[in-house]
């Protein structure tokens, strides 16, 4: 058999919407929203269920990830009085 995914299905935890509201601390409405707008982790349809594959959602936090602005040092005469 020719895997073309690194990783098989068997091994691939998948999340419903309940347990992913419970990790990101959000509503389902709010996960329905995400998906419509297409701005929220990618999402399953499996008959009458919706399922995130762990890897997606871990992959959509991270580029998501908050990083402290880079600001300029400054200037070695500010604050001495000069």
């Amino acid at each position: 058999m020719n895997e073309k995914t690194p990783q098989s299905l068997d091994r691939t935890p998948m999340w419903t919407v309940e347990e992913l509201c419970i990790k990101l601390h959000a509503s389902p409405e709010t996960l329905r929203s995400w998906r419509k707008r297409g701005t929220g982790p990618r999402a399953y349809k499996i008959g009458r269920h919706v399922l995130y594959a762990e890897d997606d959602v871990r992959a959509w936090l991270e580029s998501r990830e908050l990083r402290p602005a880079v600001r300029p040092a400054p200037p070695d005469h500010v604050g001495t009085g000069w």
